[in-house]
């Protein structure tokens, strides 16, 4: 009885995990493991768990996965210990019976500080979800980030920083309006009567061209192919190569000051 119902919970998992094919375990990575959610381990996991491939690779899934994963293998009978770990926002799913366990707690590792950013899942963040990590930064704003923080940030969003005073950098049609303008999140940190704005928008993400190179009006794969099928050598040798290139990424216009009326204005104000 207890190897039917094992098979019966094999089989119900196996077609679980037809819904996530194109989350196959064998195409993770610690280049795209931050694009997975919880169910998506658990049912990658449950798929493969019973099988030899997992016994032959689960160090090496594990080495992927936990850095942005904490699980844990549990029994579903141990009240107390799920409770705890409910508590804690882990997911609790029925796996097959393994190893003394019946039951798998997963949950995903939270950003909660800029300490926390890496290149690996600072791309899977918005722009308002940083600027929240900056502004719980100790009140350090942009300036205050350490370099290789900054570094990462701008890998996947363009940034900018101004310190102005208030009057001038919340008017209407100030910076911060243009900024929101050209579709920028903002963040404000107050600096006595001045106002550092952090703004944030993400850049577009730049693929690699692949292209061949014609000859002729013939790629040279066409032309390798008549080299073969002709005995005569008359066509010359080209040793041009299949190539791929970078397109530049386009530079984000620098912030232009264009208040500076507003900030005499602001100025002769405060004397009258």
């Amino acid at each position: 009885m207890a190897k039917e119902k094992s098979k019966k919970e094999r089989d119900r998992f196996d077609k679980d995990s037809e819904t996530v094919s194109s989350y196959a375990i064998d195409d993770m990575s610690k280049g795209n493991i931050w694009s997975y959610d919880v169910e998506d381990i658990y049912r990658m996991l449950a798929e493969v768990m019973m099988s030899d491939r997992y016994k032959e690779n689960k160090v090496h899934y594990h080495n992927i996965i936990r850095p942005v994963f904490d699980i844990q293998m549990i029994k579903r009978e141990n009240d107390e210990l799920v409770a705890s770990l409910e508590a804690q926002n882990f997911q609790i799913f029925s796996t097959p019976d393994y190893e003394g366990t019946n039951a798998i707690a997963i949950r995903k590792r939270q950003i909660k500080k800029v300490t926390d950013l890496t290149l690996e899942n600072i791309f899977h963040l918005t722009p308002r979800e940083v600027l929240y990590l900056i502004n719980e930064n100790m009140g350090t704003g942009w300036q205050g980030l350490p370099l290789a923080i900054q570094d990462i940030i701008q890998a996947a969003f363009y940034v900018d920083c101004s310190v102005m005073p208030a009057a001038a950098m919340r008017r209407p049609g100030g910076l911060i309006d243009r900024r929101k303008e050209d579709g920028y999140e903002v963040l404000e940190i107050e600096r006595g009567s001045w106002v550092e704005a952090v703004f944030l928008k993400v850049k577009p993400k730049m693929e690699k061209l692949h292209f061949e190179i014609l000859v002729d009006g013939k790629s040279k794969s066409q032309r390798d192919d008549l080299d073969d099928d002709d005995d005569d050598d008359n066509l010359p040798d080209d040793n041009d190569n299949d190539s791929d290139y970078d397109m530049d990424e386009p530079d984000e216009a620098e912030a232009t000051i264009e208040d500076i009326d507003a900030i005499d204005e602001s100025t002769e104000d405060d004397d009258e």
